[in-house]
Formats: structure tokens, sequence, C-alpha cells
């Protein structure tokens, strides 16, 4: 019924129609024949979700799905044809050659070593067999015995050794011990009370409530670098953002737990990062951040930053194309298959970023690039996307996707000029994974005054992400330097691309 349908529809359309829409009609209806068992969800996708709520198919919805599904197909097809095939992703490559080798000898006892000629044999050389051995952490009190002295003849003069300075006065917590529970909590999202459990295998019985304590105080002398930070931030030329939940518990609140926000900045695409805490979503909260800049500003389509584009002389605005294709995506989850169009054109045009990754372009290189590849399937992409809009609801996901893509398409087209403009903000997205992690492990952060230091702690965590720096070596050095005092001059001294540096070069 539903393939007598379909003809009776195309056969009344090949009346009407001239030409080379004449032959298509008349091709469709020789394909119906090939399609079987298909056709029969023609009928369920004209009458899903993103058309009426109605079960009746409107006259001719019939003979057009199946036509769009015809040319979906023969799009795809061609696709495939002209693009080259993704370039294959390398491997991960292990780091077990970084770690320090002990060499052992196993030699044999003479007896092994007589001939049955009588002689005794001699060594030759050796073959070789690792494995990696693990060897438990260790706590141990260090007991710094402070020496005093006097002037025996005139009994005065008393003079006495200083001990080292502690992070956190009056307590016997070590910059050690404290950068492995900042990077317990921080890096690896390991809630304070189960790190107190690690530490009790080892001996050492030490209160959950003191450890948020020696927390709290490593966070507030981080703290006094932020304003540095976002000094160095605001140089940068390129400034991406983007934010996560992190729900704050606070027994004033309603449910005694307060939605707060996780702001993650991020300069030059890996120079620098900054953190910052709200207790709410409000748009002033990045503005005060990012005032004065005027730069090139990435992000999605946030309203709250809007006002920062206005006036004389704004910073330039891009988009991230991440938050588009994955509107697309959703769609096409939910069983809307015009969607899987875009999200393939999508996959061609990172394709083209992944190329310039492997070969290591230079800026100008990976603007030739996107200009001579990426532009043209662009382009592609704007007519599949205005020719799929004819008939997508407004309130499908579909719809959705394709009024915040036109809406953000200025923006989400402007790397295509700009070389140091990634495609997208994911680069900010990966940073924040370890909040998401933390938020599933944790709940929460303890209270609205916890938010600022564990944003200004994991502001020193993620720039050891970008750089590459061992984050319990450097907090351990940094706790040093703070419980030493430093000037508000050499604050950026102690940054870990700084630190990572010295420590190369030493």
């Amino acid at each position: 019924m539903v393939s007598a349908n379909i003809v009776k529809e195309l056969a009344a359309m090949s009346d009407r129609a001239e030409g080379h829409d004449k032959d298509v009609l008349q091709h469709a209806i020789t394909l119906l024949e090939q399609y079987g068992s298909q056709l029969k969800d023609f009928k369920w996708l004209a009458s899903q979700r993103f058309r009426s709520s109605s079960e009746k198919v409107a006259p001719g919805q019939l003979a057009m799905t199946f036509i769009e599904h015809l040319l979906s197909q023969a799009s795809t097809t061609s696709a495939a044809k002209e693009e080259p095939k993704k370039p294959s992703r390398e491997k991960r490559k292990g780091k077990i050659s970084a770690l320090p080798v002990k060499s052992v000898d196993k030699t044999l006892g003479d007896d092994e070593l007589r001939c049955e000629c009588g002689a005794q044999k001699e060594p030759m050389g050796f073959d070789t067999s690792k494995r990696i051995v693990y060897e438990p952490s260790k706590l141990f009190v260090l007991e710094e015995r402070l020496w005093k002295y006097a002037c025996r003849p005139c009994g005065d003069g008393v003079v006495k050794a200083t001990s080292t300075p502690k992070l956190v006065d009056g307590s016997m917590a070590s910059s050690s011990l404290l950068a492995h529970l900042i990077v317990s909590k921080v890096v690896d999202s390991v809630p304070l009370e189960r790190v107190g459990k690690q530490l009790s295998r080892h001996k050492a019985d030490i209160a959950p409530s003191t450890l948020c304590d020696w927390f709290a105080q490593a966070g507030r002398e981080v703290m006094m670098l932020q304003s540095h930070i976002r000094h160095e931030l605001l140089t940068s030329k390129l400034i991406s953002l983007d934010d996560t939940p992190l729900p704050t518990k606070n027994l004033e609140h309603v449910n005694n737990i307060q939605r707060g926000r996780l702001w993650l900045y991020v300069g030059d695409v890996d120079r620098i990062a900054y953190c910052s805490f709200s207790e709410d979503w409000k748009g002033k909260h990045p503005r005060s951040i990012l005032e004065g800049f005027r730069g090139d500003i990435q992000g999605d389509g946030y309203g709250g930053i809007s006002a920062l584009f206005t006036g004389a002389d704004p910073p330039n605005r891009f988009g991230c194309n991440d938050h588009a294709r994955r509107k697309f995506y959703e769609a096409f989850k939910l069983g809307d298959s015009r969607a899987d169009e875009i999200v393939a054109l999508y996959g061609h045009i990172y394709a083209v970023e992944r190329d310039a990754v492997t070969r290591n372009a230079t800026p100008a290189e990976r603007l030739a690039l996107r200009q001579q590849r990426s532009s043209p399937l662009w382009k592609e992409l704007e007519d599949r996307i205005d020719v799929i809009a004819t008939n997508a609801a407004l309130k499908g996901p579909l719809g959705k996707a394709i009024t915040y893509w036109r809406k953000q398409q200025p923006t989400l087209r402007a790397f295509l000029e700009h070389s140091h403009v990634p495609i997208s903000n994911a680069h900010v997205e990966r940073l924040l994974r370890t909040v998401a992690l933390m938020r599933k492990n944790a709940l929460f952060v303890g209270s609205l005054d916890a938010g600022p230091r564990y944003a200004a702690l994991l502001t020193m965590a993620l720039n050891c992400a970008l750089c590459g720096a061992n984050p319990f070596d450097y907090f351990t050095w940094l706790f040093d330097r703070l419980a030493e005092g430093i000037k508000a001059k050499d604050a950026l001294n102690v940054m870990p691309q700084i630190w990572l540096r010295q420590q190369q070069a030493a």
C-alpha cells in the first residue's frame, strides 16, 4: 500500500514537471522496487516528531521523503568518492623509557659454569628481561633538631637554627604532603575523605576535617597569584572560554546545594589557563574577567558575553563548531537521518584540521589548507542546511540545531580566514573534564568560599597540563616558595611553565 501511494504521488508530480525534474521523478519510480522492505519506513519518517503530531501524512509528503532519501544517498556517495580518506591517528606512545632503570646481574654458580670438558665457561654477554616494579609510597616524620648556641663567658647572645618554613603554620603538613592532597583532589578527582583512607593504610590516621583545613589554606595561599595570572591572560591574542556547573554547598539555599559555575579561560590555545568561580551563570562574571580585552574571543553561543562585542573597537568573536555539530548529532541519534549528512560534512572539515596537525603545518600552511579544502566543504554545508531547513520543524531537535547554526554562522565560519583560531573550543572542553569527574566523585564543593580556592588550585593544575609539568613535583616546589614568601612582582615566576623551563635547563 505504501509503495502504491508513493508511485501515485510521484506520477502526479511527474505530470506537472518538465525537463530534468521529470526525468528525476521517472527514475525515482523505477527505483521503488529496489528498496523493498525499506518503503514501510517512509510513512513513519514522514509523521515523526519533526512534523505534525497527527498520524495523517500531508499530500506529497511520502514522495518528498523518498526523493530526499535518494538525494542523501547520492550526496553521501559523491562526498565519499571525492574526499580522501581520513588520516589514521597516531597510536599513543608509552613513556616507559622515561622510568629510571635499576640493573641486577643474574649469574650462575661455579658448578653450573664447569663445562663437560673440564674447562671453566667464561662470560660472553647478557640478555635482558624487564618488568615494572611498584613501590608503595611511605610516610615518615621528619624531625628537625634546632640547635641553640650561646656565649659561655658572657652568658648572652643566644642564637638558634631556624626551621624550614611551613605553608600551614602550626601543623605537621609538609609541602609534599600538601601537594599529594592537591593532586589527589584537583587533578585525580579523589575526595579528601578517600585520601584520608589511603593515608591510614600507611599508619597515618589524619582526620578528614584536618585534611580539609590544609586544603583550604593551600588554596588561600595560591589565590594571591590569581590577579597576576589574569593580567597575563589578557596579554593573549586569542582567549577561548567555556564553563561547567560546579554545585556548591550552601545551607541558606532552598535545596542546601547551590548551582555554582566554574569558568575556564585559555590564552592562545595552550599558552596559559585561568579559572574563576561564580555563584551563578550570569554574564557579569565572564565580562568582569575579560573587561578591557581587545583581542579575539572564542566560545559557544552564550549570550551573557554579547555585551563585550559592542561599542567602539570591540574584540572579534569566534564560534565553536563542536557545539554546533553536537546539536545535529543529537538530532541524528533521535532518529532524523537528515542530520547524518551534516555530521558527515563536518567530519570531512575536521579531517582537514587533523591533516594540518599531522603535517605539523605552519600557520600559513594551515590557512592555505582551509582555503583550498575546507572552504568548498563549508559552502556545501551551508547549501545542504538551507535545503533541509525547508521542511524541518522549528521546535524539533533538527530545527533547533539549524536555528542555532544559522544564528552563530558568521562566528562559526570565521576560522576559515584566521589561521590562529581553532575550528572549535574542544581544547577548553578537554581541560574541563577533570571538573566533571570531580563533580561526579565529590558531588559538590564545601562552601561558597571554597569555590574560589578550588578555582585557584585548578588554575595551576591546568597550567601543568598545558606545559606537561609533573603536578606533584610542581606543587611541592610551589608550596616551599609560598612558605618562604614571594613578592608580588615575582608572582608569575612561579608559574608551571617557568618552573618547567628551569628544571629542563638544570
